[in-house]
């Protein structure tokens, strides 16, 4: 019958038997036939019984041979397992352990386990699950233990003891082992103490800077009442009382006034800064290349004397806060716009391009003064200047102002740049959905 199959104790002396059988009834008739007397059927019969010696030795050779080799295929297989199981299990990285669903006791630990919780194999195969826990923890944990219907199970996190009484946070990821009349669990520890640890960090960081964001618009904000006071009593003096100076004096009024514009001007790029993180963002429909011709326009009436070569590409959209956007145009072009200003045949390109991803990266391209690009991270950090000598006015928060409004949109800004060749500020935002489309 298909399928049917017997031990090797009985399955040898039944094709044994089977055998012997068939030959006895088959054998003697055909000798008697062949013989044509008595004497030469003994001869016939001796023969016989020797084939039958030498058939029946190779048959229980060949099945005992093949029994063998079923053993060794068992005995390889078992070997696969046991090389897969110490790859999985002993050699993995992550700490693991195999514990007794019925007494909590721990059978088996891999290297991983015993290097994080401190314990030697030993030790820990000493342990219940229930000790690595504390104390008041263990309802939680038994109950969860109860409660678990589905193969795979996870949970946490959890908050495990070290043999040092140190505290780790675990996530735990468990599967039933049912094998040999064993009632098991395989668990495997993700540790999420340096997860944890880094958000920690994080979220203080998140804070930090919001109490700085906030002290410094609420102290810029402040700050512009006594700047206007100072500002409207040096216009004062030196509309007044300039006759009662000398010139020395009514220059020391005009520092007094020129210092006060330029903090003025240095507190209203302070709220701006702050001010972007700060307000919720609106998206809607961008048309970047009007905002762009707009902000130039406004640049060439400060100075309409400027001759300068100014491409741009048309009909450039984006999702984004259209207030936010044109700050960023608006700075990009004054950075572009000043250190182009003592380049012959001054040149400011803007346009769009495409990454093999399929993003679309924005760019302001000049060919003014440029710098060097090992400053290209520097040159986004508020009040810092690339060109110290003076020569350019400016705060130097601009290009902070960008960065912040450009990942105020979860975007990137970066630049490329060589000393007397120009820079090429690019940026890119995530792709949204504009409000008024949703």
């Amino acid at each position: 019958m298909k399928g049917l199959k017997f031990r090797r104790s009985f399955r040898v002396p039944l094709i044994f038997g089977i055998f012997s059988v068939l030959w006895i009834m088959f054998s003697d008739k055909l000798a008697f036939a062949m013989a044509p007397d008595l004497e030469s059927a003994g001869f016939y019969s001796m023969v016989k019984g020797l084939i039958y010696v030498v058939l029946a030795t190779t048959l229980i050779f060949l099945l005992l041979r093949k029994d063998e080799s079923h053993k060794d295929q068992l005995m390889n297989e078992i070997a696969a397992v046991q090389r897969s199981f110490n790859l999985l299990f002993e050699d993995n990285p992550q700490a693991m352990w195999i514990y007794d669903n019925n007494s909590l006791d721990i059978m088996a630990v891999n290297s991983a386990a015993t290097k994080v919780y401190g314990y030697t194999p030993d030790e820990f195969r000493k342990l219940k699950i229930t000790d690595l826990r504390r104390e008041e923890d263990i309802p939680a944990m038994l109950k969860v233990i109860t409660d678990y219907k589905d193969e795979l199970r996870q949970s946490g996190p959890w908050e495990h003891l070290k043999k040092d009484g140190e505290s780790i946070f675990v996530k735990v990821i468990s599967h039933p082992l049912r094998s040999l009349g064993l009632d098991s669990t395989l668990v495997s520890v993700i540790d999420l103490t340096e997860h944890q640890k880094t958000l920690n960090e994080l979220d203080t960081a998140m804070q930090e800077r919001d109490d700085f964001e906030s002290f410094g618009y609420t102290a810029s904000h402040d700050l512009k009442a006594p700047i206007r006071a100072i500002l409207g009593y040096s216009d004062l003096l030196a509309k007044e009382y300039n006759k009662m100076l000398n010139a020395e004096g009514n220059g020391f009024v005009q520092q007094i006034h020129q210092a006060g514009l330029t903090m003025n001007e240095m507190l209203d790029d302070m709220l701006t800064l702050t001010g972007i993180s700060r307000k919720p963002l609106d998206y809607e429909r961008v048309n970047l290349s009007e905002i762009v011709l707009e902000s130039m326009n406004t640049l060439k009436q400060q100075d309409p004397e400027r001759v300068l070569n100014f491409t741009i590409q048309p009909d450039m959209t984006l999702i984004a806060d259209k207030g936010v956007t044109r700050l960023i145009a608006q700075n990009l072009l004054q950075n572009a716009w000043k250190y182009t200003k003592k380049t012959a045949n001054a040149l400011i390109e803007v346009g769009c391009q495409e990454n093999a991803e399929g993003e679309k990266i924005y760019f302001v391209r000049d060919n003014g003064m440029g710098f060097d690009q090992s400053s290209a991270e520097q040159i986004f950090e508020p009040f810092t200047k690339v060109h110290k000598n003076g020569t350019y006015e400016g705060m130097g928060i601009g290009l902070s102002i960008v960065r912040r409004a450009v990942e105020h949109h979860d975007g990137r800004v970066w630049v490329e740049a060589e000393p007397g060749k120009g820079a090429c500020f690019y940026f890119t935002f995530q792709q949204k959905v504009a409000d008024t489309e949703k």
